[in-house]
């Protein structure tokens, strides 16, 4: 980090991985500006500076692009962190993601002709079943400032689930204490989950239900899950369906697929609703609580589900597994995830990452292990945000 120099003016050319737009000074000196749009033009103080490349913020909007907008969420002009892209037009949000993609697989993935297509997204109002809030100095639900510990409240969250909103504006928290709240758009049940020993919360409903071991019930594509407080689930169920729909047009052979493995499983999203009933799945999952909650969704069903790092587990022999989803973390599959999903020998796999780059990696491990890339989706399970989600094909060669 450095000290602050003198404004000067850039004009930011696109959007990158992580959010910031990408400009350069006049030296050609690469600048990294938050809050930046493509076809502004901007006087920035830098911030930080490295090598050939620096960050800055920007103090003015000399000329604001077509697709600059005034934030619309009072919270976010008053500072929040987690809606990082409310300044640009949501018409403009989605093809710019696309374009974050198409660079990450041409510069990270080498794959200068990958076939990428634009897929759907959620409403970008209220889609947010799950939040988490912080305790402020007076004990009201609140969400951290951009890059800061700093608080600003979370009442009337344009991107959260209307009925968490009556709950964020009567609970009270302990100062620092971090709560989860979810939200079912199916059955209107509500979890709340914090750790104890931190602190506790109070104005809670009665109907509330409390604790990692709370659970609420969510539709997806017509199928009944089980989601415990403690699993994790998309950012709601019009999200979850997205992906559904992405994963079978991905993989068409799911309908008549006699073995699939879902790895990463979750609550058993895909090995449920992505499958056909028929299929046999294997699921492996680390997550205790996602475990437990998967088996329950695929009760009835010919399936069998591992508890366990995906990287370290193998097929048994003679698995015969048709098509495999991999779910991984933010980090994607990495070395040991590829080497596992490589020895399924599986004719076809699909990938659901939730970074760019991460995918890129991926996928130029699958293409060293015979696998080819054969199209991704990209889709908007997060407006207001540069997080992008991307479904990917591979076929076996």
């Amino acid at each position: 980090m450095t000290d602050d120099v003198a404004a000067i003016t850039v004009r930011p050319e696109r959007l990158i991985a992580g959010g910031e737009a990408l400009a350069h000074d006049a030296d050609g000196r690469v600048v990294f500006v938050r809050g930046g749009v493509p076809g502004d033009e901007v006087a920035i103080t830098t911030i930080e500076q490295k090598g050939d490349w620096s960050r800055a913020l920007i103090d003015e909007v000399l000329v604001a692009s077509p697709d600059r907008v005034e934030p619309p969420c009072a919270r976010r002009r008053e500072g929040c962190g987690g809606c990082d892209w409310q300044h640009i037009a949501v018409s403009a949000q989605l093809p710019a993601k696309v374009d974050i993609v198409r660079d990450a697989l041409r510069r990270t993935g080498k794959m200068p002709d990958a076939e990428l297509r634009m897929g759907g997204s959620v409403p970008d109002r209220g889609y947010r079943t799950t939040i988490r809030v912080v305790g402020d100095a007076r004990g009201r639900a609140a969400f951290r400032l951009d890059r800061s510990n700093d608080t600003v409240l979370a009442s009337d969250c344009m991107v959260a689930h209307p009925a968490l909103l009556s709950v964020v504006d009567a609970m009270r928290i302990t100062p620092e204490l971090e709560v989860t709240l979810r939200v079912s758009v199916a059955t209107g049940e509500i979890t709340a989950r914090w750790d104890p020993a931190r602190g506790g919360v109070t104005g809670l409903s009665a109907t509330i239900s409390v604790g990692a071991a709370a659970g609420l019930h969510e539709v997806v594509a017509g199928h009944r899950f089980q989601v415990s407080a403690a699993s994790f689930f998309q950012s709601g169920p019009a999200a979850a369906e997205l992906l559904v729909e992405a994963v079978r047009r991905a993989a068409p052979e799911l309908d008549g697929a006699r073995v699939v493995l879902d790895a990463y499983a979750g609550v058993g999203l895909f090995a449920v609703a992505a499958t056909g009933p028929d299929s046999r799945v294997l699921a492996v999952e680390t997550s205790k609580s996602a475990v437990g909650d998967c088996r329950s969704n695929l009760a009835g069903r010919d399936a069998r589900v591992e508890q366990g790092e995906f990287g370290a587990w193998r097929p048994d022999r003679g698995a015969a597994i048709e098509v495999a989803i991999a779910d991984p973390a933010r980090s994607g599959l990495g070395r040991p995830g590829v080497a596992s999903l490589v020895a399924t020998e599986t004719p076809v796999a699909v990938l659901v990452s939730c970074d760019p780059v991460a995918l890129a990696r991926d996928a130029a491990l699958l293409g060293r292990h015979g696998y080819r890339h054969e199209g991704t989706e990209a889709l908007d399970l997060f407006p207001h945000t540069h997080h992008v989600e991307c479904v990917t094909r591979f076929v076996r060669v």
